[in-house]
């Protein structure tokens, strides 16, 4: 299994990729989105996750309208974004 930091590096090299040749806001690129958006709160980058999966959940909103497949995707980001800010937050005040 890979480390959160390799998971960033990963997905955000097959984001590149995509983006080359597509749009950000592609059901595959919103996927792509969501991933890197978990991996970075996943590798301790609290904030910078908060920003990625709320700008995502924003843009598809915006673009597909709120009943599309990629807005819930999004919107299991934002929540799985929140969750590990949340496990992050008592495993803090434990330690």
């Amino acid at each position: 299994m890979s480390t959160p930091q390799q998971r960033v590096h990963d997905v955000t090299r097959r984001l590149l990729e995509l983006l080359e040749h597509g749009e950000s806001l592609t059901p595959e690129a919103i996927e792509l989105r969501s991933e890197l958006a978990e991996a970075t709160a996943e590798d301790g980058h609290l904030d910078e996750a908060y920003y990625q999966v709320e700008e995502l959940f924003k843009d598809a909103q915006r673009h597909h309208g709120p009943d599309h497949e990629s807005v819930a995707r999004a919107r299991a980001a934002l929540e799985a974004v929140r969750e590990i800010g949340m496990r992050a937050a008592e495993g803090a005040e434990e330690g």
